[in-house]
């Protein structure tokens, strides 16, 4: 596998392009804590522990990206579920599991070819050239310094390269391509003609006695739910928008965040593994690298040859055992501890690890560097605003939550406070929700103290570091509209019934006269070829009843009802078969292949899963939780 990553690595990371920069949904892999003996811990993987933190990061990182895509459809509480919570933590033992196989196999993506990649997305080009200020705009909506987000790409960038060497193993058969090109593209020579329900509205009629007894059979369709009308006022950082940084504000948090504005230490290493196996015992390997070692102690210039021809990591040997760059806590920890103890230039004597001994020569170092202040004094000043409007926000929460509750009757002094807009909504049903009105508010808005006493309700969490508190202005209760109000569409619908089902019946007695070489009503148009590939303006379902009829029964005639009610009486004249290229059918293979890849993907992660070990501490987040008495006793 590590063979076929390395074999078609740059190929690869154009596949893996496609996914990762459109989305932007980027999550490091490789950041997670060895030793933990937290009771906070969900999940254990391997010797590694996947924490309460770990969990809360991923499930907002989830919340950010779903908040970016749905907009007002998005609802907070979404993932507050036994089985949302199950789920976050299975992916976060998958890319667990991904980054233990990753660093076990030595893999790495360099820092030039993830740049290279940022430089050719299609997102941040304009004009067909790469824009400085596109990528820039990406960082501040990601809150990211460009070295986070293209160390995070090339952790994703490894990640994917690793599933990818697995979707390549998936086949598919030529029988089966085959018989998907001819179900695809079978031909079908075909008129028709149309029997619109609108030809019958005119002839159908509805009387009192009938819409009276639809009215009377289906009330629940004309009820109107209760609901109130509400205002609210909501406190949140971004009520603290106008805080700003002074100098000394800007210096003193550049000097205690320098880490943030560093370039991490990068070392290039290269290695000799001599691989502990079947065939060579512990003993034998030790030997075999002490004298490779003694080799290049007398001579480090034959490293390269000696790699190539002695090393048992095919990938880097037929690159002399060239590993690129790579941070600290990217490899295993053996490894990682003797490149970063010693200084460029040095050859280090063999060092075991769980697949063998190496030998390692260090080529380059990278040391750490920080950004000057100029450079970074945009950044640090959106970052401190955010810092300080939480901060602003932490201070003042208690004292928002007070007053609510102690100025009930109205939210004009609270409003007044802080500086808040005064919102209002109207129609609020018991089933209404959006992205600030959640369940916990309609709970509130219907309890008696607000919907009957029109007092605040208390401040609610509804987002994180978000309060919100409302009040009700207009309580209307559920009513049914009377028959009066609503007979003029009921009229309406059962006259289209009555049409739809009249097109039907038109059309089934017109293909009874063409099956017994009879004239039908309609006329048909011209013929034409159509196949599932090459529907034509045909719909879907006109397409499918075609192609139903037996091939070596026709001509014959046939028809269908479409959902907007129109009746097609269709004449299947002939069919053909399409014979596939051999292109044609690699394509069909390639195809299936892809669409067989995912189960396969998922088997490969499953493997290391059990490979590495995994165990979930915590009853409530297995999948099928269900709570007992004793878990939701008061």
């Amino acid at each position: 596998m590590l063979q076929a990553f390395r074999t078609h690595k740059r190929w690869m990371m154009f596949i893996a392009m496609i996914f990762i920069i459109p989305s932007f949904v980027v999550t490091g892999i490789y950041s997670y804590n060895r030793m933990s003996d937290s009771e906070n811990d969900l999940a254990t993987v391997g010797d590694t522990s996947i924490t309460m933190m770990d969990f809360d990061n991923a499930k907002r990182q989830y919340l950010d990206n779903f908040r970016r895509q749905m907009g007002q459809s998005f609802k907070p509480n979404m993932l507050d579920t036994a089985e949302a919570r199950a789920s976050i933590l299975a992916a976060l033992i998958s890319d667990r599991a991904i980054s233990l196989e990753i660093a076990s196999e030595y893999m790495n993506v360099g820092e030039a070819d993830a740049i290279n990649l940022v430089k050719q997305a299609p997102a941040f080009q304009r004009d067909g050239k790469f824009s400085t200020e596109a990528y820039q705009q990406f960082l501040n909506s990601m809150g990211k310094s460009d070295e986070q987000f293209v160390l995070e790409l090339r952790r994703d960038l490894t990640r994917q390269m690793l599933l990818s060497a697995v979707s390549q193993t998936t086949q598919a058969s030529n029988t089966v391509a085959q018989r998907i090109h001819d179900l695809l593209t079978e031909e079908r020579t075909i008129r028709t003609f149309e029997i619109k329900p609108t030809a019958f509205l005119k002839s159908v009629s509805v009387t009192d006695a009938e819409a009276q007894s639809y009215y009377d059979q289906n009330k629940s369709l004309f009820a109107v739910p209760e609901s109130v009308d509400i205002e609210y006022v909501v406190l949140s950082p971004e009520s603290y928008k106008n805080i700003k940084a002074s100098e000394d504000d800007i210096k003193t948090f550049y000097e205690q965040n320098l880490q943030r504005f560093s370039t991490p230490e990068e070392r290039r290493a290269s290695h000799i593994l001599i691989a502990v196996n079947n065939e060579k015992t512990d003993a034998d390997a030790k030997k075999e690298a002490d004298e490779i070692y003694k080799q290049l102690q007398a001579d480090p210039s034959k490293f390269a040859q000696l790699a190539k021809s002695k090393s048992a990591d095919p990938g880097s040997a037929r690159q002399g055992g060239d590993l690129g760059f790579f941070q600290k806590g990217m490899m295993v920890p053996e490894f990682d501890n003797a490149v970063f103890s010693g200084k460029k230039g040095d050859l280090i004597a063999p060092v075991k690890t769980q697949f063998g001994y190496h030998i390692i020569k260090i080529v380059d170092v990278k040391p750490a560097q920080a950004k000057p202040l100029k450079e970074v004094r945009a950044e640090i000043e959106a970052l401190y605003q955010q810092q300080a409007a939480i901060r602003a926000f932490a201070e003042d929460a208690e004292n928002f939550s007070n007053m609510v509750y102690e100025q009930s009757e109205s939210l004009q002094p609270v409003a007044e406070r802080f500086g808040l807009k005064i919102q209002t909504v109207k129609n609020v049903t018991r089933d209404f929700e959006d992205q600030l009105i959640n369940p916990n508010v309609i709970e509130a808005l219907y309890g008696f103290d607000v919907l009957e006493d029109k007092r605040n309700s208390n401040a609610i969490e509804v987002a994180s570091n978000t309060l919100l508190s409302a009040r009700v202005t207009a309580h209307h209760k559920q009513t049914v509209k009377t028959f009066d109000e609503v007979k003029g569409d009921i009229v309406a619908t059962l006259k289209n019934q009555k049409a739809t089902e009249a097109a039907r019946a038109q059309g089934s007695a017109d293909i009874a006269k063409l099956l017994d070489k009879k004239s039908a009503s309609g006329k048909f148009g011209d013929k034409t070829v159509i196949s599932r590939e090459r529907p034509g303006a045909y719909a879907y379902e006109v397409v499918t009843a075609a192609l139903r009829p037996d091939a070596n029964k026709l001509p014959t005639y046939t028809g269908v009802q479409t959902q907007d009610g129109s009746y097609f009486v269709i004449e299947v004249q002939s069919s053909k078969k399409i014979e596939a290229s051999p292109e044609q059918l690699a394509m069909r293979k390639a195809e299936l292949a892809q669409l067989y890849s995912n189960p396969e993907q998922a088997a490969f992660i499953s493997g290391l899963e059990t490979k590495f070990g995994t165990q979930i501490l915590k009853d409530e987040y297995k999948p099928g939780y269900q709570p007992t008495d004793e878990d939701i006793a008061p």
